[in-house]
């Protein structure tokens, strides 16, 4: 197993009980969220300044 996380064996995972799963990340400036109503919430509040 290596330490980077894209090069980690799946069969390595399943015997570890470990399932991945796709996430939606949305970028707003520089920031990252994982939930869109926070990244809208936070791109209206810089319009409304």
């Amino acid at each position: 197993m290596t330490s980077n996380d894209n090069q980690i064996d799946e069969t390595e995972l399943a015997r570890l009980g470990i399932k991945r799963i796709q996430a939606d990340i949305f970028l707003w400036g520089e920031y990252r969220y994982n939930n869109l109503r926070d990244a809208i919430a936070a791109a209206k509040r810089e319009a409304a300044k």
